[in-house]
């Protein structure tokens, strides 16, 4: 019986909670506002689908996984190759092609001998 009197309690309360209810308006101008959006034209550039499609994160990262993922094979590709047919005769034909290229610093008096003699005199 105490129950049937709670209960009767927080319904009367709920119904009392109801009594200053008003009807809800709308903010200033928003029909013209949603009238102007629904008949904005919508069409995108090539450009603008790209860049909307890229700015998903999902698709932003799976570009660049695949990026990096078809960066690391080629590297490992390109040094296992490198690695196996490396042979002594393309060391030596690396070497001198450096020799001929003369990659060796040198000084200015090794450049203009006469100025050397000069600065001894």
């Amino acid at each position: 019986m105490g129950n049937k009197r709670n209960t009767n309690n927080d319904t009367e309360q709920v119904l009392n909670s109801l009594d200053g209810i008003r009807r809800a308006t709308a903010q200033p101008y928003l029909f013209t506002r949603v009238m102007a959006r629904l008949t904005k034209n919508t069409t995108l550039t090539r450009w603008e689908k790209i860049a909307s499609l890229f700015s998903k994160p999902a698709y932003a990262f799976a570009t660049i996984s695949l990026f990096l993922l078809i960066n690391v094979a080629v590297l490992f590709h390109f040094s296992a190759t490198t690695l196996s047919s490396s042979t002594p005769a393309q060391d030596n034909s690396a070497v001198v092609s450096d020799n001929e290229y003369n990659l060796s610093v040198s000084s200015l008096y090794d450049i203009n001998p006469e100025q050397n003699d000069i600065a001894q005199k």
